[in-house]
């Protein structure tokens, strides 16, 4: 190990030092520098805070060292920005203090996560190889609806630029690489590395920025900046690359082709090419974003907020069955299923067993609660009613594909049903979970089946069984994870997640970096179990107090 202390003045003055292993395998590396997971330490507590530690290559330009240095000062505290902690900048006496050398870090929030770059091209996982099941869930969602996922995507980063132009800031290099869906469920946008200032244009801004020479990327450059026009760079130019950047992820590819100076060329010149933008909305808005005439565009990130908006409003619209003739289809659909439903659980001892599980409502329910939905439905001039009616029709059809696939998990010992019956009860689990309405213990439900079962708990270890499918730990903590932001008195999935992560940690497939996570949910799952005494929450808090014995062993905890 080599460790190295990073404290000058200004962090002995605070009572703080980082730390890192310089022999330690790097984070990354760029053409700046190398970089390294490290510690901030509280000298009077202990408390160490992970931090990404960027060492700067030796005899590096001035300028470079300067840009660094602007980029270490620009700190905001915002959900959608990456944290900057500073620039630390210390001295090694040499041949006996007659010389010096001069070691240059940045410090900066550690992010454990994907970049957009990464999440278009299909990558889930992070460098160590682990799935990021915030960057899963958009991915499936941007593949199944796609103009949603963009929304999704773009409003988090336009409230972190809006945060940076309201400092007087422009980022200048806004495109997918420079944008991070973090494992905490995040979408961040990171590398102040251009950033400028539009408040002043001092020497200190001139020297790092000479007039006429290009900065950022060739495919989201707006025209004053391929132009290298410095004084006119404001905050249209950011919205400029917001407006590339919304067409790329609209139509799936950017707007220009060819060599860089073609590209730059076409930004210069040319109209973006709309034929692959189906939404009238988002051809609007990203012609009015990409206007070659700075004056021309949304005057700020608020005003292209608001046309955002409005897609959203007018999704939602889109939604609605009686505007769409759709919810027609949807009665007859539950319909069919409701009879399949009725003669699945025609068998006497079924229906005895469905009885006592839980408390699941009896069948003849399910039917006059549908006969009542068609009576509300008819209802022609009162949409309250009507809107009630949709309601308990979309609760039959969860309950109708719901029930089915949880009764074939507790019925299979006791009864002959075939393999078949139940991977088709599962499947339809599974279709049923990627609806954002349907019910939390759905998606609980998924992510406990994949889970790994324990001494204290065996249900997923008999479930794989029965169902013929191996334990899969990436499946289950994206499912739990969902469950987990879904429903924040949910105290199962997140002990199934503490779970999950300690078995991959035993198995020295965690990151190191993800220790903290443990800890997280080991606190997150004690505040949540508190508000329950049942029996079953006794059984989880027990379970708990066993695995807190293997965190004090590896001193997570004390």
């Amino acid at each position: 190990m080599s460790i190295i202390k990073l404290q000058s003045k200004v962090e002995k003055k605070i009572g703080i030092y980082y730390e890192y292993d310089a022999s330690s395998v790097q984070l990354g590396a760029g053409g700046m520098g190398r970089v390294f997971k490290g510690y901030r330490v509280v000298e009077r507590t202990g408390e160490r805070t992970p931090v990404a530690i960027k060492a700067i290559y030796e005899n590096i330009p001035e300028r470079v060292v300067e840009r660094a240095r602007r980029e270490a000062n620009i700190q905001f505290d915002n959900d959608n920005l990456i944290k900057m902690y500073g620039f630390v900048e210390t001295i090694t006496d040499l041949n006996g203090g007659t010389k010096n050398k001069v070691h240059y870090h940045v410090i900066m929030e550690l992010l454990v996560g994907v970049t957009l770059e990464d999440l278009l091209n299909g990558v889930t996982s992070d460098q160590n190889g682990m799935t990021i099941p915030f960057a899963a869930e958009i991915y499936n969602q941007y593949n199944q609806n796609r103009d949603i996922a963009v929304l999704r995507i773009i409003k988090p980063i336009l409230l972190g630029l809006m945060a940076l132009h309201d400092k007087g800031y422009i980022h200048r290099d806004i495109d997918p690489s420079n944008i991070m869906l973090t494992i905490d469920g995040k979408i961040k946008l990171i590398d102040f590395g251009i950033c400028k200032q539009i408040v002043s244009l001092e020497s200190l801004d001139n020297s790092l920025t000479s007039a006429g020479v290009f900065m950022g990327k060739v495919n989201y450059a707006a025209p004053e900046l391929v132009l290298g026009d410095i004084k006119n760079q404001n905050y249209t130019t950011d919205i400029y690359a917001l407006g590339v950047l919304i067409y790329q992820l609209v139509s799936g590819h950017l707007p220009f082709t060819g060599t860089d100076q073609e590209i730059l060329s076409a930004n210069l010149q040319c109209q973006m090419p709309m034929k692959d933008v189906k939404s009238k909305e988002f051809k609007k808005i990203i012609r009015k974003a990409t206007e070659k005439v700075q004056l021309k565009r949304y005057s700020s990130v608020a005003e292209l907020r608001v046309d955002l908006d409005r897609i959203t409003t007018l999704k939602k619209d889109k939604f609605d069955y009686k505007k769409n003739g759709k919810y027609i289809w949807i009665a007859v659909i539950i319909l069919i299923l409701l009879i399949g439903s009725i003669i699945f659980f025609k068998n006497d001892k079924t229906d005895t067993i469905l009885n006592k599980a839980e408390n699941l409502p009896e069948q003849i329910t399910c039917v006059e609660m549908y006969n009542e939905a068609l009576v509300m439905l008819d209802q022609k001039n009162s949409i309250e009613i009507q809107s009630k009616g949709r309601k308990q029709l979309r609760i039959l059809a969860e309950d109708s594909l719901y029930f089915p696939a949880k009764i074939k998990y507790y019925t299979m010992l006791l009864y002959s049903r075939t393999p078949q019956d139940m991977q088709k009860g599962f499947t339809e689990l599974e279709k049923l979970a990627n609806d954002k309405n349907v019910d939390n213990i759905v998606i609980y439900e998924l992510g406990l089946t994949y889970s790994k079962g324990n001494k204290t708990f065996e249900e997923p270890t008999i479930r794989q069984k029965l169902l013929d499918i191996e334990v899969d730990l990436i499946k289950a903590n994206d499912w739990l994870m969902q469950s987990i932001n879904k429903d924040k008195t949910d105290y199962k999935s997140v002990y199934w997640l503490f779970n999950n992560l300690i078995e991959l940690k035993n198995a020295e497939k965690l990151p190191l970096n993800e220790d903290k996570r443990i800890v997280e949910l080991y606190k997150e799952f004690e505040y949540r179990v508190s508000k329950y005494s049942d029996s079953v929450a006794k059984i989880y808090k027990n379970a708990v107090k066993s695995d807190s014995e293997i965190l004090k062993t590896w001193g997570l905890i004390k």
